[in-house]
Order: structure tokens, then sequence, then C-alpha cells
């Protein structure tokens, strides 16, 4: 009889929501962070350096899957000894893995946040040149576009996918949810100063209106198309907004006002 062989241990499939070992390496150099933590309280949240899953993608394990990382690494660390080693500080920020959703995290908010609030943090595209705010509870972060856009102002969250806040200067943002809790910013602030100088002009033409009339006159909208039949008594206003005609005023008996 052939002596029998040890058959090595069966690959768990990596399913299409997975991030693999490859993925993961990319992001890390791609975003310049040193650490992977797997979120797991009981383990202690295991952290795994660059240098490790290199080592593990040496040996061919590229596409396996980031949850396996405990069972290909030799050793790991938990996160709080290597806070206490002082090899990461709580500003230093970490790819976290949950339930297949990788995400970039300070070290400092990781303890305090429960499961939930650990899939609200930044995307891995938070770092992308658009302005992009978050709100995790009550903590607000913005990313270096929106912090210069905002002046480093902290805001509070508004009601609803999408939200406008106006800040002191008469500056104004409007807010649209693009992930979850993460909102894209978008300055309207010409597009409201536009709206307000409209909205006074009306008020200031109905007034205007409002007063001829409680004189007596006459006051009716015209169209270009009808001003042919307009008497030669009456005075005709034309009414411009930004170098375009956008109508007439017909005031009856206008030469005596």
């Amino acid at each position: 009889m052939g002596r029998e062989t040890k058959r090595p241990p069966r690959r768990r499939k990596v399913e299409k929501n997975e991030v693999t070992l490859s993925e993961l390496l990319r992001d890390l150099y791609l975003h310049g962070v040193e650490y992977c933590l797997l979120y797991s309280p009981p383990e202690g949240h295991p952290v795994f350096s660059k240098e490790q899953i290199v080592s593990v993608l040496e040996k061919g394990e590229s596409e396996r899957s980031v949850s396996e990382l405990a069972t290909l690494c030799s050793s790991f660390s938990p996160l709080k000894d290597l806070l206490e080693k002082n090899v990461l500080s709580k500003k230093d920020k970490l790819f976290v893995l949950k339930d297949a959703d990788l995400r970039i995290l300070p070290v400092s908010t990781i303890a305090e946040m429960t499961g939930e609030e650990i899939g609200t943090g930044v995307p891995l595209w938070w770092d992308a040149p658009l302005p992009f705010v978050s709100w995790t509870g009550e903590r607000f972060s913005a990313n270096r576009k929106a912090a210069g856009l905002l002046d480093g102002i902290p805001l509070t969250r508004g009601e609803g996918s999408e939200f406008l806040r106006e800040l002191p200067g008469g500056k104004c943002f409007l807010f649209r949810e693009i992930h979850p809790c993460i909102f894209l910013v978008d300055d309207v602030s010409e597009d409201m100063g536009n709206a307000k100088e409209m909205t006074w002009w009306a008020a200031v033409g109905k007034a205007f209106v409002s007063r001829l009339r409680g004189k007596g006159f006459s006051v009716e909208k015209m169209t270009e198309d009808s001003l042919s039949a307009v008497d030669e008594r009456d005075e005709i206003l034309t009414c411009v907004w930004e170098d375009d005609i956008v109508g007439f005023l017909k005031v009856k008996d206008g030469k005596n006002f």
C-alpha cells in the first residue's frame, strides 16, 4: 500500500461582496495606511500590519478573504496591546473590516463605537478631491476638501437626505446624502443669492402695482404680441431681468401719475 498523503486544508470560497487580501494591500498602499483591524470584540480586535499581509500574499494567498487573516497569519496582536506598546496611537487610522465592509477609522473611535456605528465609518473614497462630510451619532467629520469649504466650522445634521445650511457671511451649502451617513457638500451661495434677489424684486413689483391700483390706476400684464392693441394714452413699462425682457405692464392713464 502506498503512503497516505495529507491533503491541504480546503479553501473557503470568497463571496462576491468580500474583500480579498490583494484588494486590501492595494488600498493600504493607496491610502497610506499601515494596519488593518478585524472588528471582533471577543478577540480584542485583531490588528495586522502591512508586512504581515505581504507575507501571506507571498505564499500565494492573494485571493483569500480579509476575514481569514487570523487563520492565515502565524500571530497577531489585539488593538489594546499595540496601544499599550505605543506601536499605535489614538490618532492613527486603520482599515476596519466588519461584515465584509471595509472602512477607514481613527483608532480613538473604535473602542467607543458599537458594531452598528463601525459600519458608518468613512468609506475608502473619503479622501477623494470632493467635499464629503459625515455624521456618526453626534460626531461630525469633514474631509480636507469640505473642511476648507466650510472654514472648519462643525455643523449639526439636518433632517432628511437633503438639506440646506446657511453660515455666517451669507454662505449657503446644500448637503446631499450619497452613502449611509456620508453627504456631498455643494456651495449654492450664488444660487441662493440670486433667488433672494429675485424674491426681493418680485416683492418690490407687487408693492409698486398695489400702490398704483390703490391710487386708481389700472395695471395689466402684457406680452409683446399684445402691444399693438395698446392705446396711446396708456403707459407701457418694460420689465427687464438681467438684460432680458420678461414682459410688459400697461398702466391705464399712466401719464397722469
